[in-house]
């Protein structure tokens, strides 16, 4: 049974959303990326969190909160 991808709108997307992701969900954007998470990475810079989450065949998704 596969799993259906999480789609990430970036304008409706809270930080409880984006800690509940984890390696191995599936993720889509609204700009058509999509793919497997390998890697997440969190960036904390300057009263910003920047998500990295790295696809497996797909690049990166970023999203600043």
């Amino acid at each position: 049974m596969e799993k259906s991808a999480t789609l990430i709108k970036r304008a409706a997307i809270n930080i409880n959303q984006l800690d509940s992701i984890k390696i191995g969900d599936f993720l889509a954007d609204e700009y058509g990326k999509s793919g497997k998470v390998c890697d997440i990475e969190i960036i904390n810079r300057k009263g910003e969190c920047h998500y990295y989450f790295k696809l497996l065949k797909s690049g990166t998704i970023l999203i600043i909160v």
